[in-house]
């Protein structure tokens, strides 16, 4: 059986009825009442009931100290409209939303540059609150449920230039965020226009997908447009890969809709180091984490001397059996601290132990002299006002 809900056999049906009291406690009861909701979860994890809970409590508390439901709210940075080239562009045959991404267009390596991990990370995860959005909105106009996002990635353009190395451990991040707590997002991904270098670096990606994420990518072929037909009307599909659609300027790769991509100016890449920090060195401590190592301390600010350096926050969470877990409020992720001084906050809603993790394991060859300041701020009114804003 498929597991979805016009199609239950007897003891998934009961799998079911046993999650919906499992997760009792920290689901709201709207989504209590949905089974399409909790049958997302259920499939994820093969019906496996106890990987099943542990998968949504995970969720729950991904929502919470992401404060995910900010990201629509507070909008998307210009830069990232501009210059990441996907958006949605319309809707399939079957009236689920239909995402295009101009990879030939997308300009990684000035991405990287102009913006840090949390924040490509928060637009990242945006676009896939977007497309729930999206769904809940088609769902209530078809007056049926609408589950899952078609996307179509255009890699003409795309050349070993547009792969940028340093980004690798962020996306392989963003992957395991995505694949964690967006279940069933992608209904297809139809890929077109892959030139030989695409495979390369598919392969690279492949270990850090699902199986049931590999199993809905078709990498098309010369014959995409009669691919794409059987699952979109021609007048979603951009004119540039064989429909009728066309943007509000006529564009037939549909550029006013995704974003327009392409090379990011130097003036929005971060300050240089030496041109943006203006404390003494007296000022930091200084450390030096050696060679696969690392070093935790119970984030104002940091730099490196010429290499970079993983950084995140773990919150450790205590649980009732008295067992400790440990949790990335802010993923571990390289960072271009030897060029850029890496700055900001974190505010911690509960009270409890939390862990700054520079993390060197990934470097065999180099040891890092790292410096840093750290400032733990009183829970003051005032204060508190100006966290939240910058969170």
């Amino acid at each position: 059986m498929s597991g979805h809900i016009e199609n239950l056999d007897q003891k998934q049906q009961e799998i079911l009825n046993e999650f919906r009291k499992k997760v009792a406690n920290v689901l709201p009861q709207d989504q209590l009442d949905d089974d399409y909701f909790l049958l997302r979860w259920l499939r994820a994890r093969d019906f496996d009931l106890q990987k099943s809970e542990h998968m949504i409590k995970q969720n729950c508390r991904f929502r919470k100290e992401w404060k995910i439901h900010r990201f629509l709210e507070e909008g998307l940075p210009e830069l990232w409209r501009n210059y990441y080239p996907g958006g949605y562009i319309g809707q399939d045959k079957e009236g689920s939303p239909l995402f295009l991404l101009n990879i030939g267009r997308f300009d990684v390596k000035g991405m990287y540059s102009s913006m840090r991990p949390e924040q490509m990370t928060k637009c990242s995860l945006a676009v896939s609150e977007k497309g729930m959005q999206l769904c809940e909105e088609q769902s209530k106009l078809l007056g049926r449920k609408v589950e899952g996002v078609t996307i179509i990635e255009d890699l003409a353009g795309f050349s070993m230039r547009g792969f940028y190395r340093p980004a690798m451990g962020h996306f392989t991040k963003v992957v395991q965020l995505f694949e964690d707590n967006y279940p069933e997002f992608m209904k297809h991904i139809f890929i077109v226009n892959a030139p030989r270098i695409f495979y390369i670096l598919f392969a690279m990606v492949k270990p850090f997908l699902s199986q049931k994420t590999k199993e809905k990518i078709r990498v098309l072929g010369s014959n995409y447009k009669e691919v794409l037909e059987q699952y979109i009307e021609l007048d979603n599909i951009p004119k540039a890969l064989g429909g009728d659609l066309v943007d509000k300027d006529g564009d037939p790769n549909c550029l006013a809709m995704t974003g327009h991509g392409g090379e990011i100016p130097i003036s929005y890449y971060l300050s240089e180091l030496t041109n943006e920090n203006d404390r003494p060195l007296d000022d930091y401590c200084s450390v030096v984490v050696a060679r696969a190592d690392t070093l935790k301390l119970d984030y104002d600010e940091f730099k490196t001397d010429y290499h970079n350096i993983a950084f995140g926050v773990i919150k450790v969470i205590e649980n009732e059996d008295g067992t400790a877990e440990h949790y990335e409020v802010i993923p571990v992720m390289r960072r271009n601290s030897q060029v850029t001084l890496e700055e900001g906050s974190y505010f911690c809603e509960d009270a409890g132990k939390y862990i700054l993790q520079f993390d060197n394991t990934f470097s065999w060859i180099n040891s890092k002299n790292l410096h840093y300041i750290v400032e733990v701020l009183p829970p003051d009114e005032t204060i508190t006002d100006d966290l939240e804003t910058m969170a």
